[in-house]
């Protein structure tokens, strides 16, 4: 049943309270580098596949719609992983969910590596998808519920940079270890599973979310954090905190309100640039070995080009850092997919070695910059009752059109040549950019208890 409250002031939420807080304390910088710890991983397993699949492809003689399969088979579990994810989240807590994930996909990463054959591989990277994503998913909610404000875009922009780290870092192990042997590709697997080594610090330092504590009757529980980060503040500053604004609240109720008319403009909308964010992503990076080998680069050279781009992707996510927060968020994306258009058709034409590495080095800073923008927007556009399972169903429709990229590129590819591939990317993400900027709600340097009102003030205006 659902329960209406007033949209009244309520000068002592803790939401209030933290977003008056003006500088990222010491506890809250430590919280955000262990999450980003834990994000961290969902970027090597993206470069972990993409980099070992031509070897897999010469020990197993795969064929261009078995490498199709396999890049698909992690966007069913992460579907699965996304929605379940999303509600156990709300129902259970966003910390529960961090830790049990992370060892879900790291022991699902681990049996990757010692898999008889490739349709084992491809069952083990859809439970490794399952329990990534339902990470990934929980990650964002927490860090955005814990974020003040105005500074929320930068943070999860940071968080995403110490993730983007993974990129070069697994690029260049793969180029020094898959080469080794015919087999050597397994031992990237039990590297893409050391994630649960964070298990150990996360369970005891890692606390729950107070928003979502206040949004389950508790809010003793999260009083101790909130006053904590507030004294840090004010230690650091050296000044009294401002008092906190009037809090607007929204009722509470199931998650069938993701299709009311209260919020389903935000779910379609948020949905719709998942889809298409993932569709790009998806094809340049874990495509991008196998399109250059058949274009004449030996493996070695693929693995070296990609390693050289993979320092892109933090340079991308350290540079929205600085942006993401200056512009409203739905217009610094659609920015960035103009820009990146241009740049695909540009990689598409040239044949010049120094070129693409030039341009495929801008193109990988943008796209993770894409992704810290549309990662950032996602769990802002829900309330807290809704967060998990509302970030949970866009980034599983995300991962359906995950499941069909693959064989998109694959089509594209066999139909036509290198270049039409890069053409396809580029209007996926032009989509993305206008659907946005047009269709997309204001998020940046507001509450997130005003971004969720406002939805309930429109449903009423109707």
């Amino acid at each position: 049943m659902t329960v209406d409250a007033s949209q009244a002031p309520n000068t002592s939420g803790l939401g209030a309270r933290l977003d008056r807080i003006p500088v990222a304390t010491s506890t809250l910088r430590m919280m955000m580098i262990l999450v980003g710890f834990f994000y961290l991983f969902d970027a090597v397993d993206i470069v972990v596949f993409g980099n070992t699949v031509p070897a897999m492809r010469e020990q197993w003689g795969l064929s261009v719609n078995d490498i199709a399969l396999g890049s698909a088979a992690p966007f069913v579990g992460m579907f699965i992983g996304a929605i379940v994810g999303g509600q156990l989240a709300d129902r259970f807590g966003r910390r529960r969910i961090i830790l049990g994930s992370t060892v879900l996909y790291s022991v699902c990463c681990l049996a990757t590596a010692f898999a008889p054959t490739y349709e084992v591989v491809v069952v083990l990277r859809g439970l490794t998808g399952l329990g990534l994503q339902a990470l990934v998913g929980a990650v964002m909610v927490y860090a955005s519920e814990l974020l003040p404000a105005h500074i929320r875009g930068r943070y999860l922009a940071i968080i995403a940079a110490v993730g983007a780290v993974a990129v070069p870092v697994t690029a260049v192990a793969s180029r020094i270890i898959v080469p080794l042997g015919d087999e050597a590709w397994r031992w990237m697997y039990v590297f893409g599973s050391l994630g649960i080594l964070g298990i150990v610090t996360g369970y005891r330092r890692l606390p729950e979310s107070p928003r979502w504590q206040v949004a389950r009757g508790r809010p003793d529980l999260a009083e101790t954090l909130v006053a904590t980060l507030e004294a840090e503040a004010v230690a650091a500053t050296g000044a009294p905190l401002p008092p906190p604004r009037p809090e607007r609240l929204i009722r509470t109720g199931s998650a069938r309100e993701l299709f009311s008319r209260r919020y389903v403009r935000r779910t379609v909308v948020a949905s719709a640039a998942m889809a298409c964010f993932v569709l790009l992503a998806y094809g340049w990076s874990p495509w991008l070995p196998s399109l250059l080998t058949g274009r004449g680069y030996t493996q070695a050279e693929a693995l070296t080009f990609v390693s050289v781009l993979g320092v892109a992707s933090v340079a991308g996510a350290l540079t929205s850092s600085l942006l993401i927060d200056r512009w409203d968020r739905k217009n610094y994306v659609f920015v960035l997919t103009v820009l990146l258009a241009v740049l695909l058709f540009v990689f598409a034409a040239t044949g010049n070695r120094s070129v693409m590495l030039v341009v495929g080095f801008a193109i990988s800073m943008l796209i993770h910059a894409l992704l810290t923008a549309v990662y950032t927007y996602a769990p802002e556009v829900f309330p807290t009752h809704l967060r998990g399972i509302g970030n949970g169903v866009v980034n599983g429709v995300g991962r359906i059109a995950g499941i069909g990229g693959p064989f998109i590129v694959a089509a594209v590819y066999s139909a036509f040549d290198f270049g039409a591939v890069f053409v396809y990317l580029a209007v996926v993400g032009v989509v993305l950019g206008l659907g946005l900027m047009l269709f997309g709600e204001q998020t940046t340097n507001r509450s997130l208890e005003d971004i969720a009102a406002d939805a309930g003030e429109a449903e009423l205006s109707h």
